[in-house]
């Protein structure tokens, strides 16, 4: 609407230009002028949308594919009480710094108090991997996945993948210690090193109660680790995956999930970059 309002607006802007006889300007100089408002016209609305996408959560002209909804209405621990949040929803926490927002954190932690069998495909320097270990049951076990620093080699994109994408996985596959080394909550953790296209998922299937994939965000990725993960979720478990951020931002996750979303009931947490899926 607000496209066609601009677009409408333009012509007005210069009739009213031209019926004046100050502006009784030369041709060439009105046409510079309507290219120039043309001009003006794309970048504000690219301007636009990209903040529609950071802030809002949507595209300028159209909602997002996936609905989205309040955490509590996909989970009840999360309604607040009379004077505040569920204590259901107490962690342990640390802020700060992190590819996960603090909101997004509080939320896999939440999950996490009650999974024994956690999965996570995309370790990266780890910090979410130790809060998972702190939060989850005394024996609760996290199993994460990451491409190990000399194994960059193996990893294989597709046709359609997008460089950045491809760029960003192998940037983010450099670490061999990580944040939860050597804590106490380390002897929780099960540190796996491989391609996960390459990964064997078949002595997980089924005993997951908890997964997240925030692994390579290139298009062919995104949906073998989806694929692997459906099999490797228990009745009743959830999924979330990470960077539901927009066409322009995180193509690869955007477009992959809009498709599953025609054969699964997936939700986008509103407030988060988190889509989420319970497993009947």
């Amino acid at each position: 609407m607000f496209l066609n309002y601009l677009n409408f607006l333009k012509p007005c802007i210069l009739r009213s230009l031209i019926s004046r006889k100050v502006w009784k300007l030369p041709r060439v100089i009105l046409i510079t002028l309507n290219i120039v408002l043309s001009v003006a016209v794309f970048f504000l609305c690219k301007s636009l949308n990209r903040y529609q996408e950071s802030f809002r959560q949507t595209s300028l002209l159209r909602n997002w594919p996936i609905p989205k909804v309040e955490i509590e209405q996909f989970d009840a621990r999360f309604m607040p009480e009379a004077q505040g949040p569920s204590k259901a929803t107490e962690i342990v926490f640390i802020g700060g710094q992190g590819s996960v927002s603090d909101m997004e954190a509080w939320i896999l932690c939440t999950f996490a108090k009650s999974s024994l069998n956690v999965f996570e495909f995309g370790t990266f320097a780890g910090k979410t991997t130790y809060l998972l270990a702190k939060n989850a049951p005394k024996k609760g076990k996290i199993f994460t996945l990451t491409l190990a620093p000399e194994g960059h080699s193996a990893y294989k994109a597709s046709k359609g993948d997008n460089a950045k994408d491809t760029k960003s996985a192998l940037h983010e596959s450099i670490f061999n210690t990580f944040y939860y080394t050597n804590t106490p909550v380390a002897s929780k953790i099960t540190q796996l090193f491989a391609d996960s296209k390459l990964f064997d998922e078949s002595p997980y299937v089924g005993k997951m109660d908890l997964i997240f994939i925030d692994g390579s965000h290139a298009h062919s990725y995104v949906e073998s680790d989806t694929q692997k993960a459906l099999k490797m979720l228990k009745p009743g478990g959830v999924i979330f995956w990470h960077d539901y951020r927009g066409p322009n931002r995180v193509p690869g996750v955007f477009q992959t999930l809009n498709k599953l979303q025609k054969d699964l009931n997936l939700v986008h947490i509103a407030g988060t970059n988190l889509v989420a899926y319970k497993k009947p």
